[in-house]
């Protein structure tokens, strides 16, 4: 029981920060959609990289300010 509570999504400190990028500029469901995954010092990488969850919300609110697409946190 003690190792459900301890693998709940609220616990988990490190998430991924990926952006989703419509070179169309049109979010329609036939849309082309590039996935660009961002690391730990704000710049794109080719593999999927952990960071702690204060630092990619931060980075998160800086991506999403400069209006390139959407960005998420997993």
């Amino acid at each position: 029981m003690a190792s459900s509570f301890l693998c709940s999504p609220a616990s988990v400190e490190i998430r991924q920060l990926v952006v989703h990028c419509y070179p169309g500029g049109i979010k329609a469901a036939d849309a082309e959609r590039l996935t660009v995954l961002y690391g730990r010092r704000g710049k794109p990488v080719q593999k999927p990289r952990f960071l702690p969850a204060e630092l990619a919300h931060q980075l998160a609110r800086k991506l999403s300010a400069q209006r390139i697409g959407t960005v998420s946190v997993v």
